[in-house]
């Protein structure tokens, strides 16, 4: 565990906050918790703008906790050891906030929703962005990205608004610093030729 602070802080951040949020459902209840933090998008368009972002760390179930935190900690330190700590945060909450926001102005107003799959999207697409650039594949990508969000959300139940936003996000970060690595990466190999 030390060590996975050490080598990958971001993911171990986020799995921490995570872990907490699911503690604190268990201590005062699901439901409580749900209706403190979750996404309900009429308390947000009366003005409770924090929960887009506390939304992030409430889960509606142990299995929803369990695949998350899962999800986060073998994809996160995938996506943190090609691009840095910085650039991972960035990913992981640009893709929760923005398609929690998306998720405004398509669900209805008495909807709650919550979990951390918005970022999780958005790591998915980063990657699979970073290795369409890095291996001139962009299409394949794509349809990669396609193919897994459609599996990933015809479930009942699942906010599939915050899913596309967070995908979304994660494709055209990625590909931004998929783009960077790449000319690093070149820049590097002139070095030792």
């Amino acid at each position: 565990m030390k060590n996975l602070f050490r080598y990958f802080p971001g993911t171990s951040i986020l799995a921490f906050m995570i872990v907490v949020g699911f503690v604190y459902e268990i201590v005062v209840g699901f439901d409580k918790a749900i209706m403190q933090f979750a996404q309900i998008n009429l308390y947000v368009y009366l003005g409770e703008f924090w929960r887009v972002i506390t939304a992030i760390f409430i889960h509606m179930g142990y299995i929803h906790f369990a695949l998350n935190l899962f999800w986060l900690i073998y994809l996160g330190m995938d996506l943190e050891g090609l691009l840095g700590s910085r650039k991972f945060i960035i990913v992981f909450f640009s893709g929760a906030v923005i398609g929690n926001i998306l998720s405004l102005f398509v669900l209805p107003p008495f909807v709650a929703s919550g979990g951390a799959s918005g970022g999780l999207f958005a790591i998915v697409g980063a990657l699979l962005a970073v290795e369409g650039v890095l291996r001139k594949n962009m299409q394949k990508a794509l349809i990669n990205a396609l193919f897994l969000f459609l599996i990933n959300s015809i479930f009942p139940g699942v906010n599939y608004v915050a899913h596309f936003g967070g995908l979304i996000v994660g494709i055209l970060l990625g590909y931004i610093y998929g783009k960077d690595l790449k000319r690093k990466l070149l820049d590097m190999s002139y070095w030792f030729s």
